[in-house]
């Protein structure tokens, strides 16, 4: 199956607050994999995030990709350091 992908408003802020070296990962590495193979990759949500997945890279820090997979479309929500994501993610669902 052929993956369109997207990245959400806050996704795309997330991505410009990184470091330089990071966005280019992101873009030409991670994102490039998530859209191949999107439930291969990355690993299913819980919680507040039921239903999102999250693709994990990097080391100290760690970065996480929060997406969603609805039919052909991925829809990247979230994009950060693993330390804060998750406390992130919270705010961001319950708006």
């Amino acid at each position: 199956m052929k993956y369109t992908l997207e990245l959400s408003s806050a996704a795309k802020r997330d991505l410009k607050r990184l470091p330089n070296i990071i966005q280019s990962e992101i873009l030409f590495t991670h994102l490039p994999a998530i859209q191949s193979d999107p439930n291969g990759v990355g690993f299913p949500l819980r919680g507040t995030l039921e239903g999102e997945r999250s693709y994990h890279f990097g080391r100290k820090p760690e970065y996480r990709i929060i997406y969603l997979v609805e039919e052909e479309l991925i829809t990247v929500t979230i994009i950060g350091s693993r330390e804060n994501i998750y406390k992130r993610a919270k705010r961001h669902h319950r708006k």
